[in-house]
């Protein structure tokens, strides 16, 4: 079981706190340039390029700065990494976003090991012009970390042209120039990513793919319930309306355990929200702050008959209200008591983990 990351012994920690500026230990590094093919019978490619003795110390010293960058600094002095889960909708609003992957996550675990059986067998035939990211990898204490860049090599264009330095003169770059360094996208090691750019791992581990089958299966699961009683016609409207990019990401992230407790829990909501159209009072001021009070659940009237306790979807309508009830996004204030809607903060592992059912 890998180490929280904050662990004295989390070889990433460890990393952090050296010296970028005095001596390092032994740390055996290997760079790759690699690319993705999504047709082909291999998903990605990679080529191992040798880096001059200055050229790897150089970059050794710069991955252990930029590691400590991923850190905070708390008020006492001391630092630590900023870790939550990674969250297929909402923004991070940390540091780095953690995500495990198991093989019952599926799909990313398939990517993940499909990167590593490409850096384990190089491809010499790679050209490096094909490239799309880079792989930067250390070993320490018998660990490998893996440090992900997506840089695409710089290339000449038909206005401008790269040249380089050859003995005095300067020539036309072949195959283009490579960046080193710079800011850390993500980070591998055993089964743990450590993402601090989460659109440039979704690209690298084509994630959205992952996404789009979540939300299908999602989507077959939750029209297939009972309550979901409606003609073939609108369950399938239902499923092309959902399948816009800012939809698709809600029914992505839920989890099995939330699907379950929408079918075990449907018909109570339904009781509640019919007990809470009766209390509706009679003064009309009254009437307007009880409205305000449940506004998130006023919505869901339009979408529901409490009488059949079953789903309604009306023609032009949109999947938002009905989704914010399913996704469990309806909550209560503590503080006022008033009903609104909360961004969800499930963690991806356990949405994920539906595509293997």
């Amino acid at each position: 079981m890998t180490l929280p990351i904050n662990d004295d012994k989390h070889p990433l920690f460890k990393l952090s706190r050296l010296d970028p500026n005095g001596d390092l230990p032994p740390i055996d590094l290997a760079f790759f340039l690699v690319s993705k093919q999504k047709e082909a019978d291999r998903y990605y490619r990679a080529k191992e390029f040798a880096l001059s003795e200055a050229a790897g110390d150089w970059l050794k010293r710069q991955i252990v700065k930029e590691t400590g960058q991923l850190q905070i600094r708390e008020e006492d002095g001391s630092v630590r990494f900023e870790v939550g889960p990674y969250n297929l909708e909402a923004e991070k609003p940390y540091r780095l976003a953690q995500l495990t992957l198991s093989e019952k996550i599926g799909l990313p675990y398939v990517r993940k090991q499909a990167i590593l059986g490409a850096l384990a067998n190089p491809d010499e035939g790679l050209k490096q012009s094909e490239t799309e990211f880079q792989v930067v990898q250390l070993n320490s204490d018998g660990r490998n970390l893996y440090f992900f860049y997506y840089r695409k090599p710089k290339r000449s264009t038909s206005k401008k042209r790269i040249l380089i330095g050859r003995s005095g003169e300067l020539d036309f770059a072949d195959d283009g120039l490579i960046e080193l360094g710079g800011k850390i996208e993500f980070v591998l090691l055993d089964n743990e990513l450590y993402i601090a750019n989460l659109r440039h791992f979704e690209y690298v581990f084509d994630y959205r793919d992952h996404i789009v089958q979540a939300r299908d299966r999602n989507l077959n699961t939750i029209t297939g319930m009972s309550f979901f009683d409606i003609g073939q016609e609108d369950k399938e409207r239902f499923k092309r309306d959902c399948a816009a990019f800012f939809h698709t990401r809600t029914v992505a992230q839920m989890g099995p355990r939330q699907l379950e407790a929408l079918e075990r829990n449907f018909k109570a909501r339904c009781d509640d929200l019919r007990r809470i159209r009766k209390g509706m009072p009679r003064n009309a001021e009254r009437a307007k702050e009880y409205r305000n009070k449940y506004a998130p659940l006023w919505e869901l009237y339009e979408f529901l008959d409490l009488e059949q306790q079953k789903v309604i979807y009306p023609e032009n309508s949109r999947p938002t209200t009905l989704l914010h009830f399913f996704a469990d996004k309806i909550i209560q204030s503590f503080l006022t008591g008033d009903f609104g809607v909360a961004d969800s903060m499930q963690p991806a592992e356990e949405s994920s983990a539906a595509a293997e059912d």
